[in-house]
């Protein structure tokens, strides 16, 4: 009995309540900070770099034991913070546009509220054809063009226009029509569909909000957010 009373607590662990160890929370915390970081950001190289910054960074300053609740909000508040650092560094993107962002994360931790089916569904006709296209069917915008009987530049034009509407969808303002940086646009969603690292470019406010839309549907394709076994065995290195 005496043994036994030495031994530190662990059914807080096991209900639920409180994190005694770095490898509970990263056993329980590590998918989730993932998929949001993907979730935003739309492809695997940089959804790493993010879980990466918070797993290094943000495991280092946690007070364990732990509530569960207190250990989520800082992961959360620290993903939001390195997606934050993530578009502004690399896209040049204003951390005050990040509101929504913040709050639709904090309010519904490791969670999107949203489907596929119900983005897709809010658009008409063609929007919902050219996303289509291009998402699902990864067509490029010349092949996309051709199938619909317009120019590459109307093609780039129309993924553009539906990627603002699927914005609206996420939460995010109605801003008036700009089609100025519509090929570079197209550009990043060649680069999120072909699984490669988007080139970095100073995007407006129409396309930042496109972009955010574009990240969010190639995460919502069955299996896109499921991180690769080396990159959790390396950070799990780390934690240990």
């Amino acid at each position: 009995m005496h043994v036994l009373s030495q031994l530190p607590p662990r059914l807080e662990v096991l209900s639920g309540h409180t994190y005694s160890a770095p490898s509970d929370v990263f056993n329980r915390c590590l998918m989730p900070v993932y998929q949001t970081s993907y979730r935003w950001t739309g492809n695997r190289p940089d959804a790493e770099d993010v879980t990466r910054w918070v797993v290094i960074n943000e495991f280092r300053r946690l007070v364990l034991p732990g509530t569960v609740a207190a250990v989520d909000l800082a992961l959360v508040e620290a993903t939001v913070e390195a997606v934050g650092r993530h578009w502004t560094e690399r896209y040049g993107i204003s951390p005050l546009r990040f509101s929504v962002f913040h709050a639709a994360e904090v309010a519904a931790p490791w969670r999107s509220t949203l489907s596929l089916r119900a983005l897709l569904d809010s658009l008409p006709g063609d929007l919902r054809l050219v996303t289509v296209l291009r998402f699902l069917r990864r067509r490029s915008t010349g092949q996309v063009a051709a199938q619909l009987g317009v120019t590459s530049s109307d093609a780039a034009i129309l993924l553009l226009q539906a990627l603002a509407k699927v914005a609206v969808e996420l939460g995010f303002e109605q801003r008036a029509e700009d089609n100025a940086q519509a090929g570079q646009l197209g550009n990043f969603v060649d680069h999120l569909v072909t699984r490669r690292r988007p080139l970095r470019f100073e995007a407006s406010p129409v396309t930042f909000s496109a972009m955010l839309a574009a990240t969010h549907i190639h995460a919502f394709i069955a299996g896109n957010d499921l991180p690769q076994a080396r990159f959790v065995r390396s950070l799990e290195q780390q934690v240990a």
